[in-house]
């Protein structure tokens, strides 16, 4: 067993903790100290007073003084801490919420450009539809005298220049030939018509006059049009430098304007490129190139012409 320590060495012993070094273990918060401060001065002021007297107070009465003082120290340290930790989390979630704050400022600050880029393409790709009607009075006859004109067509056209693999049967049809009386009632059926339409397409761009003139020599009577393109990969690789440059035309917009206020640019929000932008040349009607090709009149030069393509890019700055 320890040793028992009377009443008054322990009143003595509580006069020694010097005031200074409590104060100080409060000094981290002002408010505390000057809790803290309250509270020594009455604790200190009976622990003297008891010494002085101690001989007139009962030594129960000391006792009891000292188990007051550890209560009320344990009470503080307490309040401090739970204290201390309120504040940091408080200005924890401050900090945090200045910088979601800051940020969506950020956001908030864009300017929306659109920048564009253009060129004018050669067309390398011809799309020619050329065809046969033939009727009579059976169906069969309809048919046998489309497939001599077909041939005969075919055979021109692959005479002048046009090989297999760039003609294709587009349409095939066969239909009845009515007469109606004045109410819209079928009367009777007169005959019937073979329709049969082929495509024609090509990289050849310098012979499409004369293939039109040996179809047409070779029993071809419906011509459905003439359309200039420009060929799919080359279209893709001249869309690919155009992005770049629509892009670049977007960002030179964005620096002028930012610096017009006084911001600068931070980075993109989003991002959209329009490469649908583009116009073909005007296909030749059929109604033209039927009167070109029947008419007693030289062969009408057939001009290719230019497409524009163009590509737009539509793009979101953020600004600080």
């Amino acid at each position: 067993m320890g040793k028992r320590i009377n009443t008054d060495e322990f009143s003595l012993l509580l006069i020694k903790i010097p005031r200074s070094v409590i104060i100080i273990f409060f000094s981290e918060d002002a408010a505390l100290l000057g809790m803290t401060d309250v509270t020594l001065n009455y604790l200190y002021t009976p622990l003297i007073f008891n010494l002085s007297m101690i001989d007139h107070i009962n030594k129960k009465t000391l006792q009891l003084n000292g188990y007051i003082f550890f209560l009320v120290l344990f009470i503080s340290v307490s309040i401090m801490v739970i204290y201390s930790e309120r504040v940091q989390i408080f200005a924890q979630t401050v900090s945090i919420e200045n910088d979601n704050q800051t940020k969506q400022e950020y956001v908030n600050n864009t300017l929306y450009i659109s920048g564009t880029a253009s060129e004018k393409a050669k067309s390398d790709l011809v799309t020619i539809s050329i065809g046969v009607e033939t009727a009579n009075r059976t169906a069969t006859d309809a048919v046998v005298a489309n497939s001599l004109k077909m041939n005969n067509i075919v055979f021109a056209l692959n005479n002048n220049g046009v090989s297999e693999d760039e003609i294709s049967t587009s349409q095939y049809s066969i239909n009845p030939n009515y007469n109606y009386s004045q109410s819209g009632n079928i009367l009777e059926t007169t005959g019937f018509t073979a329709t049969n339409t082929l495509k024609i397409q090509s990289m050849n761009l310098s012979n499409i006059s004369l293939w039109i003139d040996s179809a047409v020599n070779a029993g071809a009577n419906t011509i459905g049009g003439i359309d200039f393109q420009v060929s799919e990969k080359r279209l893709d690789n001249l869309k690919n430098m155009l992005i770049e440059d629509a892009i670049a035309n977007a960002r030179q917009k964005a620096n002028i304007t930012s610096s017009a206020v006084g911001l600068n640019i931070i980075g993109i929000k989003s991002m959209m490129i329009d490469t649908d932008g583009f116009n073909p040349p005007q296909p030749f009607s059929n109604e033209f190139v039927q009167r070109s090709a029947l008419s007693d009149a030289p062969t009408t030069p057939i001009i290719p012409g230019e497409q524009e393509i163009s590509v737009s890019a539509h793009i979101v700055y953020l600004l600080r």
